[in-house]
């Protein structure tokens, strides 16, 4: 069994910055719910692949598939009721969706078109957060036909692993740097964490 903790701890305790500590972890550990499902692991990678047209070593499991918990959610991984969350580190594909939604909006001047959070107030400026941080948010893409296309497509990928996960969800990162700065996040609050999750065991 991987020891995720172990490899955290030992990048903390030689004062590796978080950032560097993610890259370790992400993309060299293996996927703890797919160590024993290599071949799902690649049917649903290589779908995404296929589908947004980008190479398979772009698109990459995170969340608490990953290291069988969540360091974000404070609990452990749970068959048919976490989701799979990936990322697809891209930027061809990342420019081409910001693109979309600045012709869109208008340039985020209609932001009537882009969804509204629990305050009933719009996502736009949240949505231009994230994409300065690299990150594009499809949840808070606008209203259109490109959203439906990728809310149907990823609601028949869950669907299909539905005996497996609660969903599959997934963002775009403008490239490796951004996706380190945003994964090193969990590595800040390990310690916070860890102890919560020891008592789950």
């Amino acid at each position: 069994m991987v020891d995720y903790d172990d490899g955290i701890k030992k990048g903390i305790s030689s004062q590796t910055p978080p950032t560097e500590i993610a890259r370790k972890m992400f993309f060299c550990y293996p996927t703890h719910f797919f160590i024993d499902n290599l071949e799902m692991q690649y049917e649903i990678l290589n779908d995404i692949s296929c589908f947004f047209d980008v190479p398979i070593s772009s698109v990459h499991i995170i969340g608490s598939a990953k290291f069988g918990k969540s360091y974000y959610k404070k609990r452990l991984f749970s068959l048919k009721q976490s989701d799979l969350d990936v990322a697809i580190i891209d930027k061809d594909l990342f420019i081409s969706y910001m693109e979309l939604v600045s012709n869109l909006t208008d340039n985020y001047t209609k932001r009537q078109i882009f969804p509204r959070n629990r305050s009933d107030l719009s996502v736009a400026d949240s949505y231009i957060s994230y994409i300065s941080k690299g990150m594009f948010r499809p949840d808070m893409m606008p209203y259109s036909d490109e959203r439906t296309k990728w809310n149907k497509y990823f609601g028949n990928l869950s669907n299909k692993y539905r005996n497996y996960f609660k969903n599959i969800n997934c963002g775009i990162y403008l490239s490796e740097s951004f996706f380190e700065l945003k994964q090193a996040k969990l590595i800040e609050h390990y310690n916070d964490s860890i102890t919560i999750l020891e008592g789950l065991k």
